[in-house]
């Protein structure tokens, strides 16, 4: 089932989306739609009208994805060039939003004078992503540097 287009939707939307584009890999189907939210509000608001059986997954910059041939016949969310925001909390904190990549976030923490993020430069994909893994490398894991998370569920409510 597809979502239509409708007036609270900001972002983009394709159909029959080839998945090469959008992976590290250059390979992988058709997924039957792709949505990129314009920004936090979008998704929301999108995920608010996503019928409750549609599949969905997530994808960021695609690193170390295969997606198979037979593509996907639910939704793509892809937060690639979105959700991409860092703000500045304090001196000793930030705020990136799940689309940021984790060698931007290595960066800004750099900047900042912020030790332990180092081995984020290293991690090829993005905050969201290292956060549903516990991406880590050279013995850090992103989970110890995370103080909280905004989640948004599938019904497009948000939890802290």
């Amino acid at each position: 089932m597809s979502i239509e287009r409708c007036a609270v939707m900001r972002g983009e939307m394709r159909q029959q989306e080839s998945m090469s584009r959008h992976t590290s890999w250059k390979a992988g189907g058709v997924a039957r739609q792709l949505y990129r939210p314009a920004d936090r509000d979008d998704l929301v608001d999108f995920l608010r009208h996503l019928p409750v059986e549609e599949d969905i997954a997530w994808v960021g910059l695609g690193s170390n994805l295969l997606v198979r041939d037979a593509g996907f016949e639910g939704t793509i969310v892809h937060t690639r060039g979105c959700l991409s925001e860092i703000t500045d909390d304090d001196e000793h904190r930030f705020t990136a939003e799940a689309g940021v990549s984790c060698a931007v976030a290595a960066r800004h923490a750099a900047r900042k004078g912020l030790v332990g993020l180092e081995f984020f430069a290293g991690i090829p994909g993005t905050v969201g992503g290292a956060l549903a893994m516990n991406a880590g490398a050279f013995g850090g894991e992103t989970w110890q540097y995370v103080e909280h998370v905004e989640m948004l569920s599938r019904n497009g409510t948000v939890t802290r």
